[in-house]
């Protein structure tokens, strides 16, 4: 893979992440846009034929109807069918804000990124998660663009660390929790196109950090995703 071909591949990855991300906050009016993109983003890494549920999205009262949905699984008022957050199932005690929220926040410091002045929810939501993946490939093609292959490399495993640490590592029983209680097929294949990317995004992390410029000898030692299919 040349330099551009690999830079365009990798600015793919970091658009479907944020494309994923803004799917999770509220439905608004340029959903669709947004599906549409993620859609056609998808197909590009070779996930193809998913029923986004054009209809519920198109449809006059759609937005109202997601925003109904929306709010049953992931907001409330009552007892959450689909929690977005990572706490609730990386701690014991399935409590939010627990020390696995805490090491999300360190991981943010660490990378040079604070949490959002609007952004009002715990910092490991689903969403934000998916905009750290988006931020570090972005801090990736930066880099790449510098011709820095050892700054590539260090974000490369940023991202493969906290897929196999943090995101990686939950969302297949958050996707689980969706199929189950969703009643709208947009979020029932949302959630799964979600966990499928993650899973093959993580074993491309893995096979770059094995192969070419980016083969040093940290990267010999890779963890295995702990959440399998």
């Amino acid at each position: 893979m040349d330099a551009e071909m690999f830079i365009r591949h990798e600015a793919i990855r970091s658009e479907i992440y944020m494309l994923l991300a803004e799917s999770y906050y509220p439905p608004n009016e340029a959903l669709v846009d947004n599906i549409l993109d993620l859609a056609e983003k998808l197909e590009l890494v070779g996930l193809q034929d998913i029923n986004w549920g054009g209809e519920e999205i198109l449809k006059a009262d759609s937005i109202e109807d997601l925003t109904v949905a929306h709010a049953r699984l992931f907001v409330g008022p009552y007892t959450l069918l689909a929690p977005p957050y990572g706490s609730v199932y990386m701690e014991p005690e399935r409590r939010i804000m627990g020390n696995s929220t805490m090491d999300v926040v360190k991981r943010y410091q660490q990378s040079g990124l604070d949490m959002a002045g609007d952004f009002k929810d715990a910092p490991d939501h689903i969403a934000a998660e998916l905009e750290f993946m988006h931020f570090l490939i972005f801090k990736e093609i930066e880099a790449s663009n510098q011709g820095d292959a050892r700054r590539v490399y260090t974000y490369l495993l940023s991202q493969q660390s906290f897929l196999a640490d943090h995101l990686g590592a939950w969302v297949s029983e958050f996707v689980g929790k969706v199929v189950e209680n969703a009643q709208t097929t947009f979020h029932k294949n949302l959630a799964r196109a979600t966990d499928t990317f993650i899973k093959d995004d993580y074993l491309t992390i893995s096979s770059l950090l094995k192969s070419g410029a980016y083969a040093f000898e940290e990267a010999n030692e890779l963890k295995t995703l702990p959440i399998q299919s």
